[in-house]
């Protein structure tokens, strides 16, 4: 038999925030969102203001959740990931990526790591806070 989750069991998961600061007429403040959640996010003049409202609006969610008997977005642990993936590509691509990887003396997964970290890099304008 499933036990049920609770509002308590929700609220005390680990949490993950993009936290944007923005400057709007000479004034600075921040945008906190709750990744597992689109569309929940709240403005604050400091960060720490901000994860306090963030509280409620998260509470507001997860309620909404329950109520309609709604599976509620859990985050990932990155303790449940070991680093192995099976990734398959065309052969064309795999051969440049070897390419590469001869070129800088390293192995083929190394340099796919670096190709993807890069990747990465260029898409994230402000790394993701882990709260």
């Amino acid at each position: 038999m499933a036990t049920r989750k609770t509002l308590n069991y929700y609220m005390n998961l680990n949490w993950s925030y993009t936290i944007e600061q923005e400057t709007y007429r000479n004034k600075k403040y921040f945008i906190i969102r709750v990744n597992e959640f689109p569309g929940v996010c709240t403005d604050a003049e400091t960060v720490e203001e901000g994860m306090e409202i963030i509280q409620d609006a998260i509470r507001g969610a997860i309620k909404l959740y329950l109520k309609n008997k709604e599976l509620v977005p859990e985050p990932i642990d990155e303790k449940d990931f070991k680093g192995k993936i099976a990734y398959r590509t065309l052969s064309r691509r795999h051969y440049l990526i070897a390419k590469i990887a001869k070129k800088r003396g390293k192995s083929i997964s190394k340099t796919i790591d670096d190709l993807v970290d890069a990747g990465m890099e260029s898409l994230t304008q402000l790394p993701s806070l882990r709260c």
